[in-house]
């Protein structure tokens, strides 16, 4: 006696859409979780390890290469508090590039309290931010035990820290470093632009900063580039949206700098636009081809580069009727965006918004609340043709829902860490 048996390929046998009847209910687990399937065959998820452990509290909301005119390439990593810099070599780890204050000396350390001589500390420093030595701070070797927090400022030349200090202590005439810690908008991140070969990034919640490549990082304009939550490079400037203009936050604007100069604001080819014909919010900023996107909640603005330098950019049209509803799920990679909108995850083709939630879109939003979806975080693993987006579901905890754009398949992977970000480092 023979029985006959329909052999499917193993990308249908994943899905309840082309369950086998033949198949035990048991077996049709949808969606499949941590493998790959790619060409009828199916490979375990790719995996991680540690490269760099930052301390307790120091977790890494962005992973960045900066890569320089020199040639020069750079990984760094923004926390909710600092900007780092990968260091190799040796016991090397990672060095602080945050914002840095070093002016005068200190003459005497006693238990907790930290006196200065020329130190202006009063205009400088805040409650917060964390103070160390020279000579007692391991260069490039964090982190280093010895940091110290402030708990007061107490004046232009004395601090209190909140216990006594670790390192050396007494009558001295010693150099110092007192970092500056950012503080991020709970559930944000870091939005991040190189222009005229600066770093600039931005959080919503400090003026933008600055980093060159040496040294620490610094205000780029104190004056008018203040606590933006998204910024892009485009048409050689620095372009800031939802930021505060004249002490008022602004979720309708968006400014651009200078051609070629990122720090300068003032300049007659510098400039700004106001979205006032749709009511809903800028969320982010992107780029697709030679075209700016300007993201709302429930549109999309598309702009372009004029050629005239004192109205460099024009913006076209607005697509309305789909939008990023989450912020940090914008995911620009394979010269297109793709992104989580208020029903469904969406790709662009061209300028126009494509729906690719297909098979993944029921499971998505019936296991993901709407205050969770709007957290989701996205990247892309471009070697393997995946787009990533990370969100935290009522029943799974956080998974990891993964879009295969040259198959057009969705998988689900779920780690043992919880993950807040990713993306590329240089090697």
């Amino acid at each position: 006696m023979r029985k006959r048996y329909v052999i499917r390929p193993p990308d249908y046998g994943y899905s309840y859409e082309f369950a086998s009847i033949h198949s035990p209910a048991s077996a049709m687990v949808w969606p499949a979780k941590n493998v790959r399937i790619e060409y009828h065959a199916v490979e375990k998820r790719w995996g991680y390890v540690e490269d760099r452990d930052l301390g307790t509290g120091l977790d890494v909301n962005n992973i960045i290469i900066y890569q320089m005119k020199d040639g020069t390439r750079n990984t760094l990593y923004l926390t909710d508090a600092n900007l780092c810099l990968k260091e190799t070599g040796g016991s090397n780890t990672f060095s602080f590039k945050t914002d840095t204050y070093t002016t005068g000396t200190v003459t005497d350390i006693t238990a907790a309290v930290v006196t200065g001589s020329g130190t202006a500390w009063n205009t400088n420093l805040a409650v917060g931010d964390k103070f160390i030595l020279d000579t007692d701070h391991s260069s490039q070797i964090e982190t280093d035990a010895q940091w110290a927090q402030i708990l007061t400022v107490d004046g232009a030349t004395q601090i209190t820290l909140t216990a006594s200090y670790g390192g050396t202590t007494g009558a001295m005439s010693a150099t110092y470093k007192g970092r500056k810690v950012y503080t991020t908008p709970s559930n944000e991140l870091w939005s991040y632009a190189v222009v005229d070969d600066k770093f600039c990034f931005t959080n919503g919640n400090s003026n933008v900063q600055k980093w060159t490549g040496t040294g620490y990082a610094s205000d780029l304009d104190s004056t008018n580039a203040i606590k933006a939550r998204y910024c892009k490079e485009y048409a050689n400037r620095l372009i800031l949206a939802d930021l505060e203009i004249s002490g008022t936050r602004d979720q309708l604007t968006l400014q651009w700098s200078k051609e070629g100069d990122p720090t300068d604001w003032t300049d007659s080819t510098a400039g700004q636009n106001q979205f006032i014909e749709s009511e809903d919010y800028i969320t982010g900023l992107g780029k697709s081809g030679s075209d700016l996107l300007v993201y709302k909640e429930n549109s999309i603005i598309v702009a372009y580069r004029t050629g005239v330098s004192t109205a460099p950019i024009a913006f076209s049209s607005e697509r309305r009727g789909v939008g990023l509803f989450a912020p940090y799920s914008l995911i620009e990679s394979q010269d297109t965006n793709a992104f989580l909108g208020r029903d469904d995850f969406y790709v662009l083709v061209g300028d126009k918004p494509k729906g690719i939630g297909g098979e993944i879109r029921s499971f998505f939003w019936g296991d993901v609340t709407k205050a969770n979806a709007l957290l989701t975080v996205g990247f892309a693993v471009e070697e393997k043709d995946e787009f990533h987006w990370m969100a935290t579901t009522t029943t799974n905890g956080q998974l990891d829902f993964v879009y295969n754009t040259r198959s057009n398949k969705w998988y689900v992977y779920d780690y043992g860490d919880t993950m807040v970000c990713g993306g590329k480092g240089a090697v």
